[in-house]
Parts: structure tokens; C-alpha cells; sequence
């Protein structure tokens, strides 16, 4: 490897993806992989998704902490750890494998993202001025957030203590997880100079923002955007799913069929496919619409019957690039926050643009589609 890269650590892929579209956007060359590697892979930054983020804590405590121990005897600049912005999954059993397998004595958490509207004061957490558990978040189907109170988001963990600080914080605790107050830009800016080469960073997008400025210039201009063409397919795996003038919907557990969704192709451009209306009973549900969605894409995918895939919620995305082989990704266009297209680099006839369930899809990337595909 000619340098070495900034890595960090993710527990779904569209977190990753936001990760790396904040590094291309800093004019870095960002790879998001699903695997780790062996042999060197020539990038600015490293994302990797652990995929962990719904397996039960000691299962997401040994993953999370082989890759973090496989990872750290690579060369590199620095070790950032992304959790879910809502501290969905066991982000505390996370940051503590990981502070282990690294060596350091404590972990600094900003999960907020005061550039979304999404804060911390007081240690309570705020989504545009609502209490996380008044909000859409408090209906997860995986992690409801049912409390604002950060302490009780994330839980307890062996040995690891939590604390939440003001921004008037000047030094931070010994060892265990310090959840720093984030209403401001100035807050970020603040917490990310508190850190040092025992303090493992993590959180969300605004502070790995900040810890990467903090980390030297960028080292190229910022890349081109790459112009999208051809047929564009949209899996709409969220749980928040809309109606469409372009929508093709499960029934039940049943995909549309492969010769629909590719006369809908071929004759509009673009389609999007979704759960049913309705939202489908039982814990296997989630996962057996992921496999559906998985199955269709790859069937679609050997008939070369679209070259742009769009894909919201994580779990549908993992099932569905893990089906097509797509273990290494190229960031090529940023829309938006947690919006990215991605390039397989085995595949670089197709496109796979991103983006996390609770975000919404930027107007810019809806003005580049068929009127009616997001709506």
C-alpha cells in the first residue's frame, strides 16, 4: 500500500457507505468492503461493515472485536468507529470490543448529528426539537427507541462505565464511554480536540466530519460526479416504504415476478419494488423480505435488465450485495447526506446508490430519475 489509510469500523452498509461519501467529498479515494482483505487495497479511507449491528450483543462483541484486532496490525493513519446516529443496535458492546482490540483506554461517543437536527443536551436526545421516543424512531422495527435518555439507549456493559458530559467538558474520564453533549457544530469541533491517541473516536457522520479534518488536508481535489445511464431498479426495503406512480409491491412474502419488474423496466426506465401495504406479522418477516429482495436482484441482475440499483434500509441492502458478489465498492457521486452511489470494483458495469431508512432521498437525486419513483 503506497500510504496509509484512515480506517474505520461500521455495523451496516449504509452507514459505511455515508462514511466513505463524506471522505470522497473530502477529495479522499474511499472503499467501502464487506470483507476483510488479503492483500492491500490502494484507498485514502477504509470503510468496513461488520454487519452486526442486529446479531445479539456477544455475537456483535466477537465479531466487532476480530476485525477491530485483524485491522489494527494494518498500517494506517487512524481508527474511527461509526455507530447508528439513534444508537440503534448494541453500540455500547460495540465501542468496548473495539476500545479492547485497540488498546485504548476509553471511548468518546457523538452519535448526534447537529447538522440533521438531531442533538444531545443534557444527555437526552432530540430529533428536530422532539424527543427521540416521540418520533418515528420509537417504532423501529428492530431497535424502538423508547427513552431519550442516551444512558438508557445504550445500556450497561461489564467493566465499561458511561457518562454523559457537557461541552464544557475539559478532560475526559479514564477508561469507559463518554457520551459528549452535541447541539452545535462549535460542540463537535469541541469534543474532536479532546482526542488522543488512547481515546477511540466513534459516532456519526458530523464527528467523523470533524476527526478527518483534524487528521490532515485532503490530498486530492474533489472527484468528478459520474453521470448514471441506463435502466435504474429501486428497492425500497425500509420499513417507511411510500406509494409510487412506479411501484410494484410484495404480496406477503412474495416478490413481484422477474418478468414483471423487467417489462416495467424496459418499458418506463425505472421502477421501484416495496413490501406490501400492510406490515407482515412475525420476527422472520424482516429477513424474509430481505431474501426476497435478494432473489430478485440477482435474477434481474444475470439478465442485465437494469444498471443503476437504489436501495433504502440496511438490511435489504446487505441480503441483496451479498447475492451479487459486491464485497468492494467504490464511492463515484455523493447526492446528499447518507446518499452515495457506489461502483463494484469487480462488477464497474453498474452502479448501487445508498442511503440509511430514515433519511430521506435528496431532491437532486430525485430530479435525476423518472417523475414518480420516489413518491
Amino acid at each position: 500500500m503506497p500510504h496509509r489509510p484512515h480506517i474505520v469500523l461500521a455495523d451496516d452498509l449504509t452507514g459505511a457507505a455515508e462514511i466513505a461519501a463524506i471522505a470522497h467529498e473530502a477529495g479522499l479515494r474511499a472503499v467501502v468492503l464487506t470483507h476483510l482483505p488479503t492483500v492491500p487495497i490502494a484507498a485514502d479511507v477504509l470503510v468496513f461493515d461488520t454487519d452486526s449491528r442486529l446479531l445479539a450483543p456477544a455475537a456483535a462483541a466477537r465479531k466487532v472485536g476480530a476485525w477491530a484486532k485483524c485491522l489494527a496490525h494494518t498500517p494506517h493513519r487512524g481508527f474511527f468507529l461509526k455507530v447508528d446516529s439513534v444508537l440503534r443496535g448494541s453500540v455500547l458492546v460495540h465501542a468496548t470490543a473495539t476500545a479492547r482490540a485497540l488498546g485504548r483506554h476509553r471511548t468518546l461517543l457523538l452519535p448526534a448529528n447537529p447538522s440533521l437536527g438531531r442533538t444531545i443536551r443534557d444527555g437526552r436526545y432530540a430529533v428536530q426539537g422532539v424527543p427521540l421516543h416521540e418520533t418515528a424512531f420509537a417504532r423501529d422495527p428492530h431497535h424502538p427507541r423508547t427513552s431519550a435518555d442516551v444512558r438508557v439507549l445504550l445500556g450497561r456493559a461489564p467493566r465499561t462505565p458511561v457518562v454523559s458530559l457537557p461541552p464544557s467538558t475539559s478532560r475526559l474520564p479514564d477508561h469507559g464511554v463518554a457520551v459528549g453533549d452535541t447541539t452545535s457544530p462549535a460542540d463537535v469541533r469541541h469534543w474532536t480536540d479532546l482526542l488522543d491517541s488512547v481515546t477511540l473516536p466513534a459516532g456519526g457522520a458530523d464527528f467523523f466530519r470533524a476527526w478527518l479534518r483534524s487528521q490532515g488536508p485532503s490530498r486530492h481535489a474533489r472527484a468528478r460526479a459520474s453521470r448514471l445511464v441506463g435502466p435504474a431498479l429501486f428497492l425500497h426495503g425500509s420499513a417507511m416504504a411510500t406509494n409510487g406512480s412506479r411501484l410494484l409491491r410484495f404480496r406477503g412474502q412474495q416478490a413481484p415476478t422477474v418478468a414483471r419488474v423487467a417489462a416495467a423496466l424496459q418499458r418506463h426506465g425505472a421502477v421501484a419494488v416495496a413490501p406490501p401495504d400492510a406490515r407482515l406479522a412475525g420476527r422472520d418477516a424482516p429477513a424474509a423480505l430481505a431474501r426476497g429482495f435478494a432473489d430478485l436482484a440477482w435474477k434481474l441482475h444475470a439478465q442485465h435488465a437494469f444498471t443503476h440499483l437504489l436501495i433504502a434500509g440496511g438490511a435489504t441492502t446487505a441480503a441483496v450485495l451479498s447475492v451479487l458478489g459486491w464485497t468492494d465498492l467504490e464511492v463515484i457521486r455523493v447526492w446528499g447526506p447518507g446518499a452515495v452511489t457506489l461502483r463494484p470494483v469487480r462488477d464497474p458495469a453498474f452502479a448501487v446508490t445508498l442511503k440509511p431508512g430514515s433519511y430521506a432521498w435528496p431532491a437532486n437525486l430525485r430530479r435525476a430519475l423518472p417523475a414518480g419513483l420516489f413518491d
